[in-house]
C-alpha cells in the first residue's frame, strides 16, 4: 500500500509540474518572424543637362544657363549617408561614403553590406560631401591616397567635389574653370571662420517599394544644375581658383540641392 501510495504522488507531481509547464509555455509571447532583407546597390549616371557626360571632347559640347560653352576634363565628388526612410519612420542608413571618379568606370557602383528590409520607403535622402563629423584630416586612407585632402588653411578635411574643363569667355577665348568644393573659409573684420559646406538633401519623389528580389539605386547627376537655380553661375567671374572664395563656395552650397534625381530600379 505505502509503495502504491508513493507512486500515486509521484505521479500527481508529475501532473502539476507539467501543466505549470504548459501555462508558461501557453503564457510566453510569440517570437516574430524577422522581416525578409534584399541587398542593395548604388549606381551612379552623369548628364549635363540632356546630354550623357562625356570627358576631354575637343569641342564645347555643353552649355550652361548664361549660354557660356564648356567641356569636362575632370569630375570627381563624394557621396555620404546614403539613408533610406521608411513610411514607418525607421531608417536605413548606409554608413559608408561613395566616391566617384569619373575617368574610372568602376567607382559608378557600389554594393553596400547592410541589408534593406522588405517593405514601403517614403524617400531617399544623402549627404553631399562629409559632414562636420566625418570631414577629419586623414582619417580616409584611399581618399589620401586619391590626393582628396583639402587645404588646412581653407578649413582642412576633405574635398566635396572637383568639376574641371575649359570655356569660351567673353573674349571668345578658351579658359580654364575648376569647380572645386569644400570647407568655406570667411575672413572679415572679426576674423577668420570655417564654415560646414556639405549639404543633405531629401530627394523628391523618391518613394520606392522593397520586394522579394535584390535591386538598385540609380543616382543621376546634372553637373549642369550646379550652374544654376536659385543662381546663374558665372564661369569669367567664377572660373579658377575658387577653394578660398567664400562666396563661390556657399554659391555651389545653395545651387547643389537639386543636382540629382534617384530611382529604384
Amino acid at each position: 500500500m505505502k509503495t502504491i501510495f508513493k507512486s500515486m504522488l509521484i505521479i500527481a507531481a508529475f501532473g502539476a509540474v507539467t501543466s505549470l509547464s504548459s501555462c508558461d509555455d501557453e503564457d510566453e509571447d510569440p517570437i516574430t518572424p524577422a522581416t525578409p532583407s534584399q541587398s542593395a546597390s548604388i549606381r551612379f549616371n552623369h548628364m549635363s543637362g540632356n546630354d550623357t557626360l562625356m570627358l576631354n571632347t575637343t569641342n564645347k559640347p555643353y552649355t550652361n544657363a548664361l549660354g557660356q560653352v564648356y567641356n569636362v576634363s575632370k569630375l570627381r565628388y563624394l557621396v555620404s549617408n546614403v539613408t533610406l526612410h521608411q513610411l514607418n519612420g525607421e531608417e536605413i542608413e548606409f554608413d559608408e561614403y561613395f566616391f566617384v571618379d569619373f575617368s574610372k568606370p568602376e567607382t559608378f557602383t557600389f554594393n553596400p553590406s547592410k541589408l534593406v528590409p522588405q517593405g514601403v520607403y517614403s524617400g531617399i535622402s544623402y549627404t553631399f560631401g562629409f559632414n562636420e563629423e566625418d570631414n577629419t584630416d586623414g582619417i580616409y586612407p584611399d581618399l589620401n591616397a586619391a590626393n582628396w585632402n583639402w587645404p588646412g588653411m581653407l578649413g582642412g578635411g576633405y574635398h566635396f567635389m572637383q568639376l574641371e574643363g575649359e570655356f569660351v569667355d567673353s573674349t571668345n577665348s578658351d579658359r580654364f574653370f575648376a569647380t572645386h568644393m569644400g570647407t568655406a573659409r570667411k575672413i572679415d573684420s572679426s576674423g577668420t571662420a570655417y564654415v560646414a559646406n556639405h549639404f543633405d538633401v531629401l530627394i523628391p519623389n523618391s518613394s520606392f517599394t522593397v520586394g522579394n528580389v535584390d535591386f538598385e539605386l540609380e543616382f543621376t547627376i546634372d553637373i549642369n544644375e550646379w550652374y544654376t537655380n536659385p543662381v546663374n553661375w558665372d564661369f569669367n567671374v567664377y572660373g579658377p581658383g575658387i577653394m578660398p572664395i567664400y562666396d563661390a563656395q556657399r554659391l555651389l552650397n545653395t545651387n547643389g540641392r537639386d543636382v540629382f534625381t534617384v530611382r529604384k530600379k
